[in-house]
């Protein structure tokens, strides 16, 4: 109880829920308990947020623990949602959890060797149908290996995956990242194209851009083939590049299952249009570089970060074919974008575009 109410505090002060674990251990640390397990039972909790009776973290526990976990939302988003989506197998599928989703860093280890050394180790897995280098978890904890340790392998959400595979990068090609933190898909993009690429990764944050720096390094990437900015990409300083990625700052919405404290931040709808006055901003402003290619991508459910801003580029956009099923068909780009949903595909949800260029 003591434990559970530290956690929900900390997350209703603003804290992400792995933030929030941590200072509860610190300060509510419970003997012969499983942490993971406990984890697990925290993230439940948050997800339950909405569905608890009383006003105090204390008296929500007590709600939780006598009635159990039940994935609620936001009124306003339950309402919209259930117009868009099958509602019910989507909140199963966030309370269950979605698939975890890995990929063999190949810059540093052979792939065949690592998952041979993870099969040894209980792991078991299997290749994912669209992009072969790709895997999905079965069972065993992927995240408590050697390999995983070593860099040697990256855990990656297959919606993620397919953001890169539509700008489908090729070798020679100069890219530009706008918002590129935390850098998981330009290693990507650099992976793909066997170094043989010049990336351009513009990050608004300071603090994001450094970690973003010093990760790529980890992972392998040789920073002499990389330019950082530290921009605002709705005021953007880069005047061409053969291909753009904007995988755009969101409200987060499509990833509530693993970070629920999203939640608690959608209390009305002020964030999702927030963040899309936003992203009009940025892809106004990519307009003016000149390019081939453009991909436009959020992790969120809400068209009005995916199709009602592409409806305004319509003219502009190129079919994109990566997995996935199309956009909301009450609008006109639906047909021409892809989404990715939990409760369909077992990854994050995820809208993706793809631009003609300007070049």
């Amino acid at each position: 109880m003591d434990f559970l109410s530290s956690v929900l505090h900390f997350c209703e002060r603003g804290d992400p829920l792995p933030v929030a674990f941590s200072k509860a251990k610190s300060i509510k640390r419970v003997r012969n308990v499983d942490y993971d397990e406990m984890f697990e039972l925290s993230r439940k909790l948050v997800l339950s947020y909405y569905a608890l009776e009383g006003k105090s973290a204390r008296k929500k526990v007590t709600s939780f623990l006598n009635k159990g976990s039940k994935v609620s939302l936001p009124p306003w988003m339950s309402e919209e949602l259930k117009e868009l989506i099958d509602l019910d197998a989507y909140l199963k599928s966030a309370e269950l959890g979605r698939y975890k989703w890995f990929r063999v860093n190949r810059i540093l280890a052979d792939e065949d060797d690592v998952l041979s050394s993870l099969e040894t180790q209980g792991i078991k897995f299997e290749r994912d149908e669209d992009f072969n280098y790709l895997f999905r978890v079965i069972s065993g904890n992927i995240t408590k290996t050697k390999e995983f340790d070593d860099f040697k392998i990256i855990v990656q959400d297959k919606a993620s995956v397919a953001v890169v595979q539509a700008l489908g990068p090729e070798k020679g090609d100069v890219i530009l990242e706008l918002a590129s933190a935390p850098g998981l898909k330009a290693e990507l993009i650099y992976e793909l194209t066997q170094g043989d690429v010049y990336l351009i990764l513009a990050e608004l944050n300071h603090k994001r851009l450094d970690k973003e720096i010093k990760l790529l390094s980890t992972l392998g990437v040789d920073l002499g083939k990389v330019d950082f900015i530290n921009q605002d990409s709705t005021r953007n300083s880069v005047l061409r590049a053969d291909k753009v990625l904007i995988d755009a700052p969101c409200s987060s919405s499509g990833i509530f299952y693993k970070e629920p404290t999203v939640l608690l931040t959608l209390r009305d709808r002020d964030k999702v249009e927030n963040f899309s006055k936003l992203q009009k901003l940025m892809i106004k402003e990519a307009f003016n570089i000149s390019f081939k290619k453009a991909v436009y991508s959020v992790c969120s459910i809400f068209p009005e970060e995916g199709e009602v801003i592409m409806d305004e580029y319509v003219d502009k956009l190129m079919t994109t074919e990566v997995g996935g099923i199309e956009g909301y068909g009450k609008h006109k780009s639906g047909k021409l974008s892809r989404r990715y949903f939990g409760h369909i595909h077992g990854t994050e949800d995820f809208f993706i575009a793809t631009l003609r260029g300007v070049s």
